[in-house]
């Protein structure tokens, strides 16, 4: 019992016992009633104190395959103490176990990470080396994830896969565990997940953002990929101070991906502000953002270099309110 407690019940008993004695026993209930009530209330409110307060955060480390990656199951804070970093062997014996894991698998709702500065990198041949992994789907629809302050690099793999997912009927990004879900513009499929990237720097050769949701966050990242950089599935988005490094190669030498660095699905009433996107390289038909089914979506004070245009519409269906931005 916390000393508080211990002090409220010590408190009630001296009001019980001067009753008794003062008004017999018939008064005396009316004290051990009062004495019942704060049994009841006191552990309630204790209990609503330590929901409320401020949790200290967790310590990440890989305690099993070398600083190889983490996994998050629980709600709470969590503080990485430590790098990670995957590599495929130059030699490999042929019954040599390679863990095949992301760097930082989350399967929990009500998180919040921060990498403490540390560095998470994944560098293996085509199909391995994952980064940031979460998919929540119908069943079990996890929201509120924040991942922020530090660094994560993969090779061909995205670097940060945050989806809320009802069906699996979207390969852009594979047919294992990279699905998302097909809306089929029903918008109102989606439900609230607020994801938060905020004060990282993101880099992969190819996708380095797939998020799916609504309402989710990203401010204040560094983002340096390939064509199909970041990629958002969902209303109300905030996009704001960030850097977007394009390497835009030709759609037929991306495997079919289109020079894009922002690329906007299902995303009506986003709000993109305050960015600055840089295109590298001489592929044709780059785009700085691309809208698909994506209504009302608000551009405002981004700078874009490397290409004429600031946005592409690929459909009816998407609408832009533009203001203060700069082609330079």
């Amino acid at each position: 019992m916390s000393v508080v407690a211990t002090k409220v019940y010590d408190a009630a008993n001296r009001l019980m016992d001067n009753d008794r004695r003062k008004a017999g026993p018939a008064h005396a209930g009316h004290a051990f009633a009062f004495v019942a009530w704060i049994a009841f209330i006191v552990p309630y409110a204790e209990a609503q104190t330590s929901t409320y307060s401020a949790e200290p955060c967790r310590l990440l480390k890989d305690m099993v395959n070398d600083n190889w990656s983490v996994l998050v199951s629980q709600p709470g804070n969590y503080c990485f103490a430590q790098d990670l970093h995957q590599s495929w062997p130059l030699f490999r014996l042929p019954h040599q176990p390679v863990p095949m894991g992301p760097l930082l698998n989350i399967n929990s709702n009500n998180v919040i990470i921060d990498l403490k500065n540390h560095k998470l990198t994944a560098r293996g041949p085509e199909d391995r080396g994952e980064g940031v992994w979460h998919g929540s789907t119908y069943s079990r629809p996890s929201p509120r994830i924040t991942i922020k302050n530090g660094f994560i690099a993969t090779s061909t793999l995205p670097t940060v896969f945050l989806t809320y997912r009802w069906n699996n009927e979207n390969h852009r990004f594979g047919d294992r565990q990279y699905k998302i879900a097909l809306s089929n513009g029903d918008l109102s499929q989606y439900r609230p997940t607020e994801f938060i990237l905020e004060n990282l720097t993101l880099e992969a050769d190819n996708h380095v953002i797939v998020m799916q949701g609504m309402n989710n966050i990203i401010r204040n990242c560094k983002i340096v990929g390939g064509n199909g950089t970041v990629n958002i599935y969902g209303p109300n988005l905030i996009f704001e101070n960030n850097e977007i490094i394009l390497k835009a190669k030709d759609t037929a030498a991306a495997n079919g991906e289109a020079p894009v660095a922002l690329y906007l699905e299902d995303s009506a009433d986003s709000v993109v502000r305050n960015n600055h996107i840089t295109v590298k390289g001489n592929a044709a038909n780059v785009s700085a953002v691309a809208l698909k089914n994506s209504p009302n979506v608000i551009l405002t004070g981004n700078t874009v270099s490397g290409t004429k245009d600031l946005y592409k519409l690929l459909d009816a269906d998407s609408t832009v309110k533009a203001s203060e931005n700069k082609l330079n």
